[in-house]
C-alpha cells in the first residue's frame, strides 16, 4: 500500500523518503520482543497453573496474543521487515494466531485506507449499524465479535459471496481458499491435542485470547468510531495519547492519524511522522486517550441510547 492519503498534509519529499526505510533489524527487534514476551509469559503461565498466580500471566497472555493483529495489521503493509517474504510469513502466522485471516484483512484494510469512514465503501464499517450501550460493550468486550469473527471464517470457507461485495472474484477466491486453509489448521491442532491428551492450546492460546479481546478494543474503537465520514484524516481519525509500553503492544498504531497520511512509513518512524505532521498542521491532531474515549463514548450512549457510527460530537478530547 505505497498510495498517500492526506490531501491536506504536505510532508517535504525528502523527509517521507527519510522516514521510509524499510529495515529487517528494526522489524525482528518488534516481532521478536513480542514473541519473545509470549515465550516468557507462557513459562511463567505453566509454572504457576492451577493456582491464583497464574491469573495475571492468564491475563498478560491475553493481552500480548490479541495484540498481534497490530503486527497484522503493519505486516499487511509489509512495512515491518525489508525482505517482503518476512512480512507475508509473520503475518500470517500473527493473523492464524487471532483467528483472522491475513489476506482478506489486507483487502478490507485497503479499502478502508481508500474510503476512510465511507459508509458505502470502507470495507471496515460498511453495513455498520447505529450503536446501542449494550450492543457497544457485547462488542468491546468480545461476546459478540467472536461469534462474528468465527463466522466470517466459516461463510468463506463454505464460499458464502453475499457479504463481501467489496472484493473482487479473484479476491475472494484468495479468501475462500485462506479460510479452509485456516479451519484445517485449527482442525489439526484439535485433533493432535485430543490425541496427545493435552489442553495447552485451550489454556495457553484460545481461552486468553477469547476472553482478553477487549483489551485490544480499547484501541481499536478508538481510531474512528464516532468519527464524521468526512474525506479527511485530520477530522475522520484520532490519535491516542498513551504511553510506551501500549505503543509498543500496539505497534506504534496510537500515532494513527500519522499512519492514515502515509501508510507506507514503517511502524517504528511514525513517532516522528507524527511530529513532521503536527510541524505541517501546526497543532495536534485530534487526540483521546484509551479509557478516555471509552468513558466519553459509553456516557454518550447511556444519555441518547443510541448514536450513529459517524456522530461528530465525540470527535475529539
Amino acid at each position: 500500500m505505497e498510495a498517500t492519503f492526506a490531501k491536506s498534509i504536505e510532508v517535504p519529499p525528502s523527509q517521507l523518503k527519510q522516514l521510509g526505510g524499510k529495515s529487517d533489524i528494526r522489524g525482528w527487534l518488534q516481532a521478536g520482543t513480542h514473541l519473545g514476551a509470549i515465550a516468557i509469559n507462557s513459562a511463567a503461565l505453566a509454572a504457576t497453573w492451577g493456582g491464583w498466580l497464574a491469573v495475571p500471566f492468564f491475563v498478560i497472555q491475553g493481552i500480548l496474543i490479541n495484540c498481534l493483529y497490530a503486527g497484522v495489521h503493519e505486516l499487511s503493509h509489509n512495512t515491518v521487515f525489508k525482505t517482503r517474504g518476512l512480512n507475508e510469513f509473520f503475518g500470517r502466522l500473527f493473523a492464524f494466531a487471532v483467528l483472522i485471516g491475513r489476506d482478506q484483512d489486507k483487502f478490507e484494510h485497503f479499502q478502508h485506507h481508500r474510503f476512510t469512514q465511507d459508509v458505502e465503501r470502507d470495507a471496515e464499517i460498511v453495513g455498520g449499524k447505529p450503536l446501542s450501550l449494550s450492543g457497544y460493550l457485547l462488542y468491546i468486550s468480545g461476546v459478540s465479535y467472536w461469534p462474528a469473527r468465527i463466522g466470517e471464517v466459516i461463510r468463506l470457507a463454505l464460499g458464502q459471496t453475499d457479504r463481501w461485495p467489496h472484493l473482487s472474484s479473484s479476491q475472494f477466491r484468495t479468501v475462500h481458499a485462506e479460510a479452509r486453509l485456516m479451519l484445517l489448521g485449527y482442525a489439526v491442532i484439535a485433533a493432535a491435542s485430543f490425541a496427545a491428551g493435552s489442553t495447552a492450546a485451550l489454556y495457553f492460546w484460545l481461552l486468553p485470547v477469547l476472553t482478553m479481546k477487549w483489551f485490544h478494543m480499547l484501541q481499536n474503537t478508538v481510531e474512528h468510531t464516532g468519527m464524521p465520514h468526512e474525506d479527511d484524516i485530520l477530522v475522520n481519525t484520532r490519535t491516542v495519547r498513551t504511553n510506551a509500553l501500549m505503543r509498543w503492544l500496539l505497534w506504534n498504531m496510537p500515532y494513527h492519524t500519522a499512519h492514515h497520511c502515509y501508510p507506507m512509513i514503517p511502524f517504528y518512524q511514525l513517532p516522528k511522522l507524527h511530529e513532521a505532521v503536527v510541524g505541517v498542521i501546526g497543532a495536534e491532531p485530534p487526540t483521546i486517550s484509551h479509557f478516555g474515549f471509552q468513558k466519553h463514548m459509553i456516557r454518550k450512549l447511556i444519555k441518547e441510547g443510541t448514536s450513529k457510527y459517524a456522530g461528530k460530537d465525540i470527535a475529539a478530547y
